[in-house]
């Protein structure tokens, strides 16, 4: 059978959100960023101003005494565009009359995949962030919630004002050693809360959970997320289907621009169970 034209059977518009949708259902680490949007034309590098939070307190004065005047001091993290694509082929042969199912399929799998990329990328921020050699925690092989409040305390303790912390990233054996515990005191978490990215929030902490990314063994790290780092977005997920008559295939692609940089990295630290 003759190729069909793939933008007359199946809207691009349609198949970009179908994309977007799946990633960021399949998003975790990613979540630990504050979004950035960066202007038109920022080119590779993008600096974020941050105040310091340096102005003076207000003084008390006399009646129609002079003002004080000073400035308040930026920092300026810097996020650099990294850019992702994967493209693939469904040749004549394998299209008959399933066009649509194997494009849906294929897309699918490219979100499910640009999921993992983006998140791994988004963790190196992170980990990086949140050393072993500083980690907090009793280190006896089991993460406990005890560990976890070790690691809410050190937050709380680091800058001026402290961090306060409200997101953890486990891993697998983690998320074990949480799940134990809190069906060990009858806690119901349900069986949707412990197959998705969130176990679930206690004590004021959501819980994240990854097995894509290498948080450690009975490792987590805890984050305040207002303060850590930001997620600068150059290009969202896109997608893009031909069809391209010379090699008789249909043509479908995936692509993104993205760039993490930590706003302040103290806000984060590496808990050791």
């Amino acid at each position: 059978m003759a190729l069909p034209n793939i933008d007359q059977i199946i809207d691009p518009t349609t198949v970009r959100d179908f994309a977007a949708e799946r990633i960021e259902a399949q998003t975790v680490v990613r979540e630990f960023f504050m979004d950035e949007n960066v202007p038109d034309g920022a080119g590779e590098e993008y600096e974020i101003p941050v105040p310091a939070e340096e102005l003076g307190l207000p003084e008390e004065v006399e009646p129609g005494a002079d003002v004080t005047y000073d400035r308040e001091e930026y920092g300026r993290p810097r996020v650099t565009r990294q850019i992702f694509k994967k493209g693939s082929k469904i040749p004549e042969e394998d299209i008959n009359d399933h066009i649509s199912d194997l494009l849906g399929e294929h897309v699918e799998g490219h979100a499910k995949n640009m999921a993992k990329k983006l998140d791994r990328s988004a963790f190196a921020v992170l980990d990086s962030a949140a050393p072993s050699g500083e980690a907090v925690g009793d280190d006896d092989g089991t993460l406990s919630f005890t560990d976890i409040n070790a690691g809410v305390t050190e937050l709380a303790q680091r800058g001026e004002d402290g961090f306060t912390a409200d997101m953890a990233l486990v891993g697998p054996s983690g998320k074990e050693s949480l799940i134990n515990y809190l069906a060990e005191r009858g806690t119901d978490l349900g069986d949707e809360a412990v197959q998705s990215g969130s176990l679930g929030e206690f004590a004021g902490i959501e819980f994240m959970f990854s097995n894509i990314v290498s948080v450690g063994a009975n490792e987590a790290i805890v984050v305040d997320t207002d303060q850590f780092g930001y997620e600068g977005e150059w290009q969202p997920v896109d997608t893009d289907q031909t069809t391209d008559f010379d090699s008789e295939a249909v043509k479908v692609k995936i692509k993104a621009a993205y760039g993490w940089t930590d706003k302040f990295s103290e806000a984060a630290v590496r808990v050791q169970g």
